[in-house]
């Protein structure tokens, strides 16, 4: 039997030798829950893509070295079968870095642990770790192989490469590791500017471009690719359709009609691939974070960090919980009239589909600092406070905590951070002091210093690592430098991790608003029943800042600044009895007994 293959040439891609007409876009498996997959793909389908491409994030299915995960969510052999049943092909990026606005880029923060390491270059033990994820990952993947019957036509062999590092080696070894563990489709490789295209990219190896949906934004990437890459057919790898949402700025969404025009364009020169077509949710720990210009800049301060909301909408053209969009709409009909198919004016759903309004007062309460022995998975004492990293931390919460002795003055001298990774609320003993958050101006803090030994608890919180640019192995979280007491640093601390990646051990007790005290740590839990399967839209306004689980799945970040004030929760995690939803807030209120699930997401107001 002759062997399956893949070329492509000037004109197009060739499946066998037939013709293959490429619209695609990137719908994420690990960013939906796996009962909406079906929604997702049915509208990628009824829109007229004949492919999906989509990422392998190595931090998720590789949490801690050597222990893999590929279940649920993470079920990549469960999306590539779902998706083929369709009749789709699957470009696929397997990583080793995927940016995707996402901790890390991607990659495992377990990397950071070892300092000898240096990623995305050919540093031994960096592509020794590559290598022993790779064996495992392709062992998924190769049964899905165009080459051996299945949907993958392409493979990546990086990310936007060229915008980060230049190392020829590096791009290569990926090449032959990648060749060796039996992928023989071709490769292909995406980047910006054409300095970018040039650096990112191989020899002989297919190459696209990444850029806004704005008209004329594909012209000059037309210009460069025809002169430079005569044997490759134009290639939009990343058609931006929307744009990234960030705690603390303003989200305003793209115009869906310029981004149609801009569609039709590339269309006319190519073949095109939007990023992104599906909507997601950074489900936990996964939103990563930007430093660089931010919307609000301030003048002294015109780069800073910023980190990504829970939401991963992205103003796609289709949202966060599987629904057309206007945008989703327009550039269907310009799909059309570019296959001079008819234009259809029917905007029915394909499927059924509801939200539903919940309202569910919570029964349980407990104090966070109450229970730091049950949530404690490392500890250290150390002279001067160290990162999460040394004492092996990857997400989460780090409580410092270091005795200050008092003398009878009467002054209360202010507190100084320097190195906070990333917000750090701060407590005399269980007493709060205030909030400081990275390079953001923050009220001063005040240490009452009259004859007395006091604890000072700093409780730090990474928001996200930086998932770009050249900084990206240099984003270490927890405090990173030193705290001082007036003019004089603090020594000898005492370091506890919390992860909260396992809350199950939390010692509840009957919920009392009165008990409540503001800014005291807290965890509140209560049982609901709901319409099973159905999706809702926690409102969490009223609310402070933290996370929330339903039915032990965390699913997400919420803070009082916005622009996101209501948390997706996918139908596929809820029962129809004695659901439990658990919610910790950092700086809690009296005022706050229950919560609502509402019919509609808030991501602008």
């Amino acid at each position: 039997m002759q062997k399956q293959r893949v070329e492509i040439k000037k004109d197009g891609f060739y499946l066998n030798g037939e013709p293959f007409y490429l619209a695609s876009g990137d719908v994420h498996y690990f960013r939906i829950h796996p009962s909406a997959w079906h929604r997702h793909l049915m509208l990628a389908k009824e829109f007229g893509l004949t492919a999906i491409q989509l990422y392998v994030p190595w931090n998720l299915h590789e949490p801690q070295k050597g222990i893999y995960d590929f279940s649920g969510m993470l079920d990549l052999p469960a999306f590539l079968k779902m998706a083929a049943d369709f009749g789709f092909k699957i470009l696929l990026r397997p990583a080793p870095y995927i940016c995707s606005e996402c901790d890390f880029g991607g990659l495992p923060s377990w990397l950071l642990f070892d300092e000898k390491v240096r990623i995305r270059c050919a540093e031994p033990t960096y592509l020794l770790h590559i290598k022993d994820y790779y064996k495992v990952l392709m062992e998924k993947v190769r049964p899905y192989l165009f080459t051996n019957g299945g949907p993958i036509i392409m493979v990546a062999l990086e990310n936007e490469y060229g915008g980060s590092g230049y190392d020829l080696t590096y791009m290569e070894y990926l090449k032959d590791l990648l060749t060796e563990l039996g992928v023989d489709v071709p490769f292909y490789t995406t980047d910006g500017s054409p300095t970018q295209l040039h650096m990112g990219s191989l020899p002989g190896v297919f190459i696209g471009s990444n850029f806004r949906s704005n008209p004329g934004e594909g012209t000059r990437f037309a210009d460069f690719t025809e002169k430079d890459y005569p044997d490759f057919p134009y290639f939009v790898g990343e058609l931006w359709s929307g744009r990234a949402i960030y705690w603390g700025e303003p989200y305003q969404k793209r115009d869906p009609v310029p981004t149609a025009q801009s569609y039709a364009e590339c269309l006319k020169r190519g073949f095109v691939n939007f990023y992104m077509f599906s909507g997601g949710t950074n489900f936990g720990f996964f939103p990563g974070a930007l430093r660089g210009k931010s919307f609000t800049p301030r003048p002294e301060t015109p780069i800073r960090y910023i980190s990504h909301v829970t939401s991963y909408d992205e103003d796609a053209l289709v949202s966060e919980n599987g629904l057309p969009t206007e945008k989703y709409y327009l550039c269907r009909a310009e799909l059309d009239k570019h296959l001079g198919k008819p234009q259809r004016n029917d905007r029915a759903l394909p499927f059924a589909y509801e939200t539903q309004a919940l309202t569910i007062p919570f029964s349980h309460m407990a104090r966070l600092f109450d229970n730091l022995d049950v949530l404690t998975t490392a500890e250290a004492e150390t002279v001067a406070p160290e990162t999460m990293e040394y004492i092996k931390q990857m997400h989460g919460f780090t409580l410092y905590s270091t005795e200050v002795q008092g003398w009878n003055s009467g002054w209360k001298p202010p507190l100084h951070f320097e190195g906070i990774r990333d917000r750090a609320t701060v407590y005399d003993g269980e007493t709060y002091l205030g909030a400081v958050e990275r390079e953001r101006e923050n009220e001063t803090i005040y240490w009452d210093a009259d004859n007395r030994t006091g604890t000072l608890n700093i409780l730090v919180e990474s928001l996200g690592r930086i998932n770009g640019g050249v900084d990206l192995d240099n984003d270490k979280k927890g405090i990173t430098r030193y705290v001082k007491l007036a003019d004089a640093k603090l020594y000898h601390w005492k370091m506890r991790a919390l992860p909260m990646d396992d809350i199950s051990k939390v010692r509840y007790q009957s919920f009392s608003a009165d008990k409540i005290t503001e800014n005291d740590p807290l965890f509140y839990k209560a049982t609901f029943d709901a319409k099973a399967g159905v999706d809702t839209f926690l409102d969490m306004k009223a609310f402070g800042h933290g996370f929330v689980w339903v039915n032990g799945f965390n699913i997400g970040r919420f803070r009082s600044i916005g622009p996101q004030y209501t948390l997706y929760v996918p139908g596929g995690l809820l029962k129809g009895k004695d659901n439990v939803i658990e919610v910790l807030d950092i700086q809690p209120k009296k005022e706050n007994t229950e919560i609502h699930g509402v019919l509609e997401h808030n991501l602008e107001n």
